[in-house]
């Protein structure tokens, strides 16, 4: 397996995974908070798919998101720009939460236009130095596994825990 196919592979896994952990849930599921102190589904899933959108669109390939190109900001009341990194708390807990399918709608469009970078990038282009903050400047395939990848995992084991604080079904094994 190569870098290219390394890095589809896992960025696949992780997009079944957020379909998986988020397609059956009612908006009061999607919009449920554990406890006073921690943020809900879809605050976790937003953050994480903006990122995406950021990262790959905008950091690598400075082309629009779909986030600005389908105005999602100004249609569910949120950033324009920012994505949920160092928002503090009490904005995050009440942020206005679009439906699941909405939300599912603006996934799967970054999750195509993540697809397409996939299937046209290079070695040349993975081993490219980029600057990307927090990390400063890293070859772009660290940015890909750092950003998509390990961070994307952390987010979704919040998503399914969230589930399984709300009795649902969890991962599993």
């Amino acid at each position: 397996m190569n870098n290219i196919e390394y890095l589809t592979h896992f960025i696949h896994a992780a997009h079944r995974g957020y379909e998986d952990a988020i397609s059956d849930l009612t908006p009061a599921q999607f919009a449920h908070r554990p406890s006073d102190t921690t943020n809900h589904i879809a605050f976790t899933a937003w953050h994480w798919v903006r990122t995406e959108d950021n990262i790959v669109q905008f950091v690598l390939q400075r082309q629009s998101t779909v986030w600005i190109d389908e105005g999602l900001d100004t249609a569910w009341n949120l950033p324009r720009v920012a994505q949920g990194t160092g928002m503090a708390p009490i904005e995050a807990y009440n942020m206005p939460i679009p439906t699941t399918s909405a939300f599912l709608e603006y996934a799967h469009k970054v999750w195509a236009k993540t697809d397409d970078f996939l299937s046209r990038v290079t070695q040349d282009e993975l081993d490219r130095v980029t600057k990307v903050m927090p990390f400063g400047e890293i070859p772009v395939f660290q940015v890909l596994g750092q950003t998509l990848i390990a961070h994307g995992n952390q987010h979704l084991g919040e998503i399914w825990l969230t589930r399984e604080l709300q009795g649902l079904k969890g991962i599993g094994f």
